[in-house]
């Protein structure tokens, strides 16, 4: 890259990352004096808080070959020295360095003395492993899923159900007994400026049968220096495992569907294909749910229509993950799309009749890293 181009981005870089700063202040209700934001040519660190200088230094090596919000939490790992420098306080990792990362924010992994240091990367990888419990149980949900590769229709179906008893069973029982759950969080970037009705109809759904918490929010890529629309699921990190796969597995299989039955639609074809897609993932819960009602012993579900959201509702540890990174939540209601009725039908038809015909395995292009992250 030209040395004229390169001093460019660093300056687009210092100015977002100002913008963060202060939305990060924002956020958790932190005052801050604004420090100068320096980017640096730096291998051997990541970041660094210079008190006499009032400077913040961020690697440029960093923000080029990482993910943004690892960018956010080494930036946030160096506001925590700042908040303790302007208080007075040991500008260690201490007791006091701990208490200002709480109040800030900071995932546990970048709040150590490696957390801005390219060492936090060994954390990351380990922090995201699952625990030997949580592997035996994705183990069996995986087998389970392949099933769906059954071209018996009963045989698949009841595979799906199964997964998702075993996943309910694996839940209530971690929510009752585990003392520290372990939490994952992953980002669908589809790099738009907007996230669509029927995403949002995908995840109602992974919400409501999945175990995990989606959050609606954006992140910067310093290489376009454009702001993109994110779709972020919590949760435990096997349940994000499987979330994510659903996620994309339901978006290729829209898209799949619409090409075979396109031909039976005559009318606008973006009116057209958001009505057939929606009633595609109409269809698909529908399904889940009857598959929910049919267990044995199952009833009436109050204010929820899964055994799922009413454990993810009850789930104060996960509550306080994402509170953590997003401590400003808001909800925003919206008017539904207009929609084709007929072609809505056809599509809750043909999407009763999906299954999850892929197992969940490391080897789909699709997958995330299930690194812990911050909101952008």
């Amino acid at each position: 890259m030209p040395q004229g181009l390169f001093n460019q981005y660093f300056h687009l870089w210092a100015n977002q990352l100002h913008r963060e700063f202060e939305d990060i202040c924002w956020s958790h209700q932190v005052k801050l004096p604004t420090p100068i934001i320096d980017i640096v040519s730096s291998i051997g660190h990541l970041g660094e808080w210079l008190p006499a200088e009032q400077t913040i230094r961020i690697s440029s090596d960093l923000i080029m070959k990482h993910p943004w919000p690892v960018t956010i939490n080494v930036l946030k790992h160096e506001m925590a020295h700042q908040l303790c420098s302007t208080r007075g306080l040991d500008a260690g990792h201490g007791p006091h360095f701990q208490a200002a990362c709480v109040m800030l924010g900071v995932p546990a992994v970048y709040r150590s003395a490696r957390g801005d240091s390219p060492e936090v990367f060994t954390d990351l990888e380990t922090a995201s492993e699952m625990v030997q419990e949580g592997r035996r149980f994705f183990a069996k949900v995986e087998k389970l899923l392949a099933l769906g590769r059954s071209s018996n229709e009963h045989e698949a179906a009841l595979a799906m159900q199964k997964a998702n008893e075993l996943i309910e069973k694996y839940n209530l029982q971690q929510t009752t007994t585990e003392q520290e759950r372990r939490y994952a969080h992953t980002i669908i970037n589809r790099h738009k400026k907007r996230i669509e009705v029927w995403q949002k109809s995908i995840c109602a759904i992974l919400t409501n049968f999945f175990y995990t918490k989606i959050i609606y929010a954006s992140i910067y890529d310093p290489l376009s220096d454009e702001k993109y629309k994110t779709i972020e699921i919590f949760g435990r990190a096997e349940n994000v495992a499987v979330a994510e796969y659903c996620y994309h597995f339901l978006e290729r299989e829209l898209e799949s569907l619409w090409q075979m039955n396109r031909g039976r639609f005559q009318g606008r074809t973006i009116t057209e294909k958001r009505s057939y897609w929606l009633g595609v993932l109409h269809g698909f819960r529908k399904k889940l749910q009857s598959q929910a009602a049919a267990k044995p012993g199952s009833g009436p579900r109050p204010a929820a229509n899964t055994t799922s959201a009413l454990v993810v509702a009850a789930d104060l540890g996960l509550e306080a993950f994402v509170s953590q990174q997003f401590p400003r939540l808001r909800s925003i209601r919206q008017t539904g799309p207009s929609i084709n009725r007929t072609t809505y039908d056809h599509g809750a038809t043909d999407g009763h009749n999906i299954v999850l015909h892929k197992g969940v395995d490391g080897q789909d292009g699709n997958r995330g890293r299930l690194l812990p992250s911050a909101k952008a």
